[in-house]
């Protein structure tokens, strides 16, 4: 127990002894507020000065042990109990809003009952002055009987510190917990491994997420508290410097290990100070703050913020690994855990023990320095390797400076790399390992640089080296057969590729432009095409994999924002495929990005329309003969339809006149199974408005028609009910007949990202929209939805482009702008003002960014081609999306 007068910053003891001793009720409360403010400000002020903050963090503990054993005795609670600190508060690592964890310890003959009042007093009193304190209040045998049931009690004692009481109570209790019996070191050690397993599970594994939790992430500082549990159990020892002595880590591991911890701490502190409150999560409100006040600036074409981030993913790595090693070399040489384990002999220079992979001579790397990548072949073909060996790692870490320019032109070192990717691997770990050696980082040393590199947006979340590694799993997951349900085509492309080096390598280089400024594509392209040549791969080869970097984002962004049943759209499209191999590959990494950019953005819809165009532009690219023109497009789809209505019995003639009455382009404007089924609902006479909703053709989507007569402000009302009944629009065909029947159809999914399925929800809706739409003019167009808090801390300029293209009837309208409820309806409103028609909306939201694209005319559905009419569009759009 340190006295606050050790650190000459914080205010002094006698002054809050002094002060507090004459008060009493609403005067003590104050002093003491007072007191742990200016013990606060003084810390806040040591931070940005630069004082160290291992010593902050032991100020801070020092300043609330005075406070706490002031109040203890001026509230006069148990002479015969101890106060002790217990967790992070007992370790002295208090963080400016940590819970204050304390155990008040009985005696067996203590009355625990006749000092509630006093005790019930004092601990009201903590939190009245600003205090979130965790207590407990338990006798010896009590806390030994829990903590034997419980490992987080017994990790919580073996960190106790005396605060004030009676001493020999805590001894007495150190004494039981020290005993050989009380969890042992391999049931504390099992123990504590299965609790890390469990949470790295949470946080699906990675360390890189862009909003992480500086504690719980795998790599934070509960991995680092793990390593100081288990060396305090076992070793006795509350110094990690000692873990050298003990041959667990070297001297520069230790180093880099305690600078991660520092940092984090530091990341830590400023987030609790700037959030004024315990926040452990550095979400993105915070890290624009986190950055200035660590002193974090813009520069080298990086904003403060990536440059933090940067940094701290970097410090989780680094922590990520040593506690891997820690674990492993503690299990092996400690505890002697699987040391009955079979050797397996691999080849001449490996094996497999223990699921883990090792090297038989310690000199290894340096007799056949190719065997720093041989080894993770063996780990990308064979499933059964889970880590590579302690002492392995550290010497592939050591050698790590072997892989230099000359290492990288050796031809030997080049073929064993070529045959790596040339391998249909079974596993990720092959490339997550050699990632996270930096192997991978030094063999393609532009990789290196986007290691950590963060993007201060929605819309990714995770660095770009994590995507990557995530963009790989994906991709060999197609190879593995118990996976081949879930993406049929993707696996059905990969099983008849016979070398994988071209995709793999696209994924690497995918995204390896980022954080240079320009554009990342183009700039990966270069690299990519570079790095191909200089390792001696066929030109068509290189040239594939650059083409493939080049146009990464093509299909994803004619399948969103396209309207993909247009012929003209798959033809321009399919003249920039060369051949159906780079459709294939392009195809199978398209969907293997999204998935890997962020878990909330795939889903159904996204998938069928990247399906629907890959399909339609295989077909293009295999016929002999030239597409069908439009007037054979049509007799197609009007026989298509009349076969349908043979086939059921029915008589055609009404079909045929329906058909005629709505017009060729409606013919051209729908599927024909979407034309079937609207002119079954319009063939029973239904009552206008008449709304109907079934699953799209595609099982992705929600399909919801809409038939009503053309009045104004449709479009506006559509959408706003469709918002205020949380749905989320992907997609809108538009069409009014000759005679003005509105045939309207919205592709929408709920607010989690799924077709609507329930049977009373999907009721629900349809009532709805037709008690809206049935009393236009008293509709409410307001929309409650909240705006995600989120979305308050980014910003997308608004960007409005509208053209007109000689060979369509209609005007193409583009938006970008930032996302937030009700966007499209209010979208739908300034259409309204601007007595626009609507014939077709693409919408899509990557993050905080919506990019949605309209087809639109004038009132008389004739091109909007006057300038003045032009501008007063743009005008109205900006201020409905800015409003």
């Amino acid at each position: 127990m340190a006295s606050p007068d050790k650190f000459n910053y914080l205010p002094k003891a006698a002054d809050l002894l002094k002060k507090s001793q004459s008060a009493e009720g609403i005067e003590r409360l104050k002093v003491y507020k007072g007191y742990l403010q200016a013990g606060l400000d003084a810390l806040t002020k040591q931070f940005q000065k630069g004082t160290s903050i291992i010593q902050l963090l032991r100020a801070r503990s020092a300043l609330m042990d005075h406070i706490l054993i002031t109040s203890w005795s001026q509230f006069s609670v148990n002479s015969n109990a101890a106060l002790i600190a217990v967790g992070g508060y007992g370790r002295e690592e208090l963080q400016p809003y940590s819970d204050i964890d304390i155990l008040v310890l009985l005696s067996e003959s203590d009355d625990a009952k006749g000092r509630q009042p006093e005790l019930e007093a004092w601990l009201a009193f903590l939190w009245d002055i600003g205090l979130e304190v965790g207590h407990s209040v338990r006798t010896i045998e009590h806390c030994e009987e829990l903590a034997l049931e419980d490992i987080s009690v017994a990790t919580n004692l073996i960190e106790s510190r005396y605060l004030c009481g009676d001493r020999l109570l805590l001894k007495e209790l150190d004494e039981r917990i020290k005993k050989p019996e009380f969890w042992p070191s391999e049931s504390f050690f099992k123990a504590k491994l299965n609790e890390q397993i469990t949470r790295h599970v949470k946080f699906k594994e990675t360390s890189f997420n862009l909003e992480p939790n500086i504690k719980s992430n795998p790599g934070g500082l509960r991995d680092l508290q793990v390593i100081q549990w288990i060396t305090l159990k076992h070793f006795k020892s509350s110094s990690l410097h000692d873990l050298i002595k003990y041959g667990i880590f070297t001297r520069r591991e230790y180093r880099s290990l305690l600078n991660g911890q520092q940092f984090l701490h530091r990341v830590r502190f400023a987030l609790h100070v700037l959030s004024n409150k315990r926040e452990d999560r550095l979400l993105f409100e915070h890290q624009k703050k986190v950055a200035e006040w660590m002193g974090f600036e813009d520069h080298d074409n990086k904003l403060a913020v990536e440059h933090l981030m940067q940094r701290y993913y970097r410090a989780v790595m680094i922590i990520r690994n040593l506690n891997e090693l820690f674990l492993q070399i503690f299990e092996q040489e400690y505890l002697q855990l699987g040391q009955n384990a079979n050797f397996i002999d691999l080849d001449e220079d490996f094996y497999l023990h223990n699921q883990r992979i090792g090297i038989k001579d310690p000199d290894l790397f340096l007799h056949k320095p190719h065997a720093l990548i041989k080894i993770f072949r063996h780990i990308a073909l064979n499933p059964e390797i889970i880590q590579i060996e302690a002492k392995t790692m550290r010497k592939i870490r050591s050698s790590q400076q072997m892989v230099n320019k000359s290492y990288r032109r050796d031809p030997i070192n080049i073929s064993y790399f070529k045959e790596f990717l040339a391998t249909k691997q079974m596993t990720s770990r092959g490339f997550t390992l050699m990632k996270r050696t930096n192997i991978l980082g030094a063999m393609i040393p532009k990789f290196a640089q986007i290691e950590g590199q963060m993007q201060f947006d929605l819309f990714h979340a995770y660095t770009v080296d994590e995507h990557t590694l995530f963009l790989l799993r994906y991709i060999i997951r197609y190879n593995k057969p118990e996976f081949q349900h879930e993406f049929p085509l993707c696996r059905k492309i990969m099983k008849t590729l016979v070398d994988p080096t071209p995709l793999y390598l696209a994924a690497i280089f995918h995204d390896i432009g980022k954080g240079r400024g320009g554009d990342h594509s183009e700039l990966g392209a270069v690299d990519a095409l570079e790095y191909c040549k200089s390792i001696g791969l066929e030109n068509h080869i290189s040239e594939l994999v650059a083409w493939l970097v080049k146009n990464h984002l093509i299909m994803s962004l004619v399948a969103q924002r396209k309207d993909i049943s247009d012929p003209d759209v798959i033809e321009r499209f399919a003249s920039r495929v060369p051949s159906i191999l780079h459709l294939e590959l392009l195809y199978v990494l398209t969907v293997s990005d999204i998935r890997a950019t962020n878990p909330t953005l795939w889903n159904s819809w996204k998938e069928s329309l990247l399906k629907e165009l890959f399909l339609a532009t295989k077909h293009y690219l295999t016929q002999s003969t030239p597409r069908a023109n439009q007037s054979e497009m049509l007799e197609d789809t009007r026989q298509q339809v009349i076969e349908q209505f043979t086939k059921s019995g029915e008589s055609v003639e009404p079909v045929r006149e329906l058909l005629v009455e709505l017009g060729n382009d409606y013919l051209l404007r729908y599927h024909p199974e979407q034309i079937i089924w609207q002119t079954e609902q319009l063939l029973s006479q239904p009552e206008l408005p008449y709304v109907a909703i079934k699953n799209h053709r595609s099982q992705a989507g929600t399909e919801v028609f809409i038939a009503i007569e053309d009045q104004p402000d449709l479009f506006a009302s559509i959408t706003a009910l469709l918002s205020q009944n949380h749905l989320n629009i992907q997609a809108a065909t538009l069409f009014t007949s000759p005679k003005g029947l509105c045939l309207d159809t919205f592709i929408v999914l709920d607010e989690q990202g799924y077709p609507l399925s329930y049977e009373q929800r999907i009721q629900e809706i349809q009532d709805n929209l037709i008690d809206g739409l049935s009393n236009m003019k008293g509709l409410d167009l307001s929309i409650s939805r909240a705006i995600p808090s989120k979305l308050k801390y980014f910003t997308v300029k608004t960007r409005i482009e509208i053209f007109n293209d000689p060979n369509k009837a209609f005007t193409t309208l583009e938006i970008t702008a930032l996302d937030r409820p009700a966007l499209l309806a209010n979208i739908g409103q300034a259409f309204r003002d601007c007595d626009i028609e609507v014939h077709s909306a693409k919408i899509v939201t990557l993050g905080e960014r919506v990019e949605d694209t309209f087809t639109i005319s004038d009132g008389n559905n004739q091109p909007i081609t006057d300038e003045t009419k032009i501008q007063q569009i743009k005008q109205h759009l900006e201020q409905a999306i800015n409003a």
